[in-house]
């Protein structure tokens, strides 16, 4: 140790990485600092925090350990390197200007902290009502980033300058606001402004404005954090179903927010870990089962559950502090990226569409949906992962030496950005097949490279030959690693719980490119590092009808009663697509679970058309859930497994017979719970057959599929029956949205072990 400039006392350079900037770390260590008569001074560099300190050893060492068991709530220590130095430090400890470094984390944004929450509710504080009151722990974070540390002047809080109370608060080391960045009052900060089309009103009249407005049925947009929302009155069954008219979505449900806890608990049934959920910091929206018929009937489109979530900014806590709910959606047409500038939100207004719009002067760097998240089977899962998350990283168990750009999927796009062991996962985007989509995601991009400092080595994109993602990859000019769609979802899974050992992944979903040529989404993979087998996989069914068949649940069932021997009596234009499926003209091999669902659905006619993705599937399991809670006994079905050129194949044809029957006996019911229950045993019986042959006793499950949580509670629990291990996604969606990480580790681990084989085992088979 070098020695400092009083007898005994030692100088050390402290370097903490982590999630330590945007969390009031600094403050933190310089109060810190202050308790322990440390001298030195404390600075960001790039996303972390380096510390030069003096002080005796035996202090300095209780002064790192201080600092991890203390640590602000929300900061993530990673790592507390500490080195002897020589250096001339002042008997002051002080927070001095940051340097620039590369750029490792970056905080997402956080909730309106208790504190700060009591104080805007105080009529004694000078921040009283101010609606974005924040202080060194909470408030916006990456979605007002204009670039890298996290200091004022690099968000769009540099608009405001502060005014002399706030400017000695941030100055002040015993003050809650000592380098606040986001700091401001109603004296120096933004303001609420209200546009009715009629003109417009500031502060308190915008407040009271937009509450009359939405208190009289009216529509209006609200500027949060990512984006605006729409909100009306979810007991307004004719405001509501004007706002599915304004969004162009006639059945998907809406999401509420809440006043506070007791008024979901008294609207949703809610588990303890589903309340931690919805307190959490990412405050995402949680999917609660909804207690008889809490809101106008449009809110639910049908579905047995609520998307509820609680407020996370000061703004909305002042809007429901005398409204119970709101219905609270992104501010966007169905399919295209949530709106977040001023200018696009305005001319809505003008074209009549809204009542009003509540906005501010705040600008929005990155657009940001609502995360929402579930729990099923006692276990977290994430179903899509923005606001609160974003772009919070993923540790990975390997080093990779080469920074990797995985492009990920069209549907529910996200792209991923791995660097050394830890994987940025982007905000979710939306479906590519929207060009606006298309330029959200290539714009995060360019701003998320330019953030992290981003220089990728190598790229990684899913093999389909047609996604815009796969496209921008192959146009980087990067090398190129292409991985299977399936692979991806379960590399995801491995990733996330630091697997590197052999894996059995069963991988179920709609679609995804198989390496056969065929449309994939029944698969059990035996998965190790950057490589794979295919093992079994769901018997091909021939699909006709291109991409309508994931639209029209009919024309899915038709297919598969053609395929199982099963007399459909069929409907307008039935014919043709039985002539396809004779003829074979038009046809694709599908080996799905998607369009099975589908079909189920529709023969036991609880659903024959897919509204929005996955309708159909949830429509079965709410069925079969009823069943369930009624008494119902499940309808005893099987599949049928049998070997084809050494892959197990699993057919389904025995499953839609039953059904069939049940149909015609009016046994929807017993049917859609039995099913659900069959392929549940299904699961288990093809991994244990596997297991037999390969001694692996590990098993990832993964694929949209999953979100269904009869599946996955049913599936965990008989594979845990069986003795194996089993592992599901938590941290990213085990939809498409989560394939960007499983491309990005499973390219990491092929360009660290060498070239792989993924193939089929039984590839060019014709089932």
């Amino acid at each position: 140790m070098a020695e400092g400039t009083k007898t005994g006392e030692v100088t050390r350079r402290i370097f903490i990485r982590g999630m330590v900037q945007g969390v009031g770390m600094r403050p933190f260590l310089a109060l810190l600092a202050r308790e322990y008569g440390i001298a030195g001074s404390v600075k960001n560099i790039g996303s972390n925090v380096e510390l030069v300190v003096r002080a005796r050893e035996s202090i300095l060492d209780a002064f790192v350990e201080a600092i991890r068991v203390r640590k602000p709530e929300t900061a993530e220590i990673v790592e507390i390197k500490s080195d002897g130095m020589d250096a001339s430090i002042p008997d002051s400890f002080d927070i001095v200007a940051s340097s620039p470094g590369s750029v490792s984390m970056l905080p997402a944004d956080f909730p309106v902290c208790a504190e700060c929450a009591r104080e805007m509710n105080d009529q004694a504080n000078r921040r009283y009502r101010h609606p974005f009151i924040s202080c060194a722990v909470c408030g916006p974070r990456y979605s007002i980033f204009t670039r890298a540390p996290y200091d004022r002047a690099n968000t769009t809080m540099a608009d405001f300058p502060m005014c002399p109370d706030c400017a000695r608060e941030y100055n002040d080391p015993q003050s809650r606001r000592y380098h606040a960045e986001t700091i401001s009052c109603h004296a120096c900060g933004p303001y609420l402004i209200y546009h009715d089309g009629g003109g417009q009103c500031i502060r308190e009249a915008a407040l009271a404005a937009a509450k009359d407005a939405l208190k009289s049925g009216g529509i209006v947009a609200v500027k949060g954090v990512g984006g605006y929302h729409l909100a009306c009155d979810p007991q307004n069954e004719a405001a509501v179903h004007r706002l599915r008219e304004l969004k162009g979505r006639e059945l998907k449900p809406f999401a509420v927010m809440f006043r506070g806890i007791d008024e979901i608990e008294k609207a949703c049934v809610l588990t303890p870990p589903e309340r931690e959920l919805l307190l959490s910091p990412a405050r995402p929206i949680v999917l609660l089962e909804t207690k008889g018929a809490p809101f106008a009937p449009s809110v639910s489109g049908g579905v047995r559950t609520t998307g509820a979530f609680l407020p996370y900014t000061p703004l909305q806590m002042l809007l429901l502090e005398d409204i119970t709910a709101l219905v609270m959606t992104s501010a966007n047409r169905t399919g295209r990226p949530e709106i977040y500038e001023d200018t696009e939100m305005l001319a809505m207004l003008e074209d009549g569409a809204l009542t009003g719009v509540l906005a501010n002067a705040r600008r929005i760097v990155t657009r940001l949906d609502d995360s929402v998240a579930k729990h099923a089977a006692g276990l977290r899962q994430t179903v899509r992962r923005s606001r609160g998350y974003a772009p919070r990283p993923v540790f990975l168990p390997i080093d990779n030496p080469k920074s990797i750009l995985a492009f990920g999927s069209d549907l529910k796009s996200a792209f991923c950005l791995l660097s050394g062991s830890e994987a940025y996962m982007s905000p979710y985007f939306g479906d590519m097949e929207e060009l606006e989509v298309q330029r959200a995601y290539e714009a995060n991009l360019r701003h998320m490279r330019d953030l992290f400092t981003f220089e990728p080595a190598l790229a990684a994109c899913d093999m389909h030959p047609s996604y815009h993602a796969s496209r921008l990859a192959r146009e980087s000019g990067m090398p190129l690693t292409e991985v299977q769609h399936h692979h991806a979802h379960i590399a995801s899974v491995a990733a996330e719980h630091s697997l590197t050992g052999s894996v059995i992944g069963v991988a179920f979903d709609g679609t995804g490119w198989g390496e056969d040529g065929a449309i994939w989404g029944g698969e059990y993979l035996l998965c190790e590092g950057g490589g794979y087998t295919r093992r079994a996989h769901m018997k091909y069914v021939p699909l006709a009808g291109g991409d309508s068949v994931a639209v029209d649940a009919r024309k899915a069932a038709l297919c598969y009663c053609m395929a199982s021997g099963v007399h459909y009596s069929g409907f307008d234009g039935a014919d043709l697509l039985r002539a396809a499926l004779v003829s074979g003209t038009g046809t694709f091999r599908y080996s799905g679970m998607g369009r099975l669902f589908d079909a189920v659905a529709s023969l036991l006619g609880i659903c024959q058309f897919n509204g929005y993705e996955g309708q159909c599937a949830i429509a079965l399991e709410n069925e079969a859930l009823k069943a369930a809670g009624s008494g119902v006994p499940p309808l005893p079905m099987e599949f049928e497994f049998s070997i084809n050129n050494g892959i197990i194949n699993i057919d389904s044809s025995p499953v839609i017979r039953a059904v069939a029957g049940a149909a015609k006996a009016g046994q929807a019911g017993n049917a859609a719970l039995g099913f659900h229950e069959a392929v549940c045993r299904m699961a288990a019986e093809a991994c244990r057959r596997i297991r037999d042959e390969s001694g692996v006793n590990a098993v990832a499950l993964s694929g949209g599929t999953f979100q269904n949580g009869l599946i996955l509670s049913g599936a965990v629990r008989l594979l845990q029956e069986s003795g194996f291990s089993v592992y599901t996604n938590n941290e990213v969606p085990c939809n498409d949205g989560g394939l960007a990480l499983g491309q990005a580790y499973a390219a990491a681990m092929k360009r660290m072990e060498g070239p792989h084989v993924c193939r089929d085992a039984g590839k060019g088979a014709d089932d």
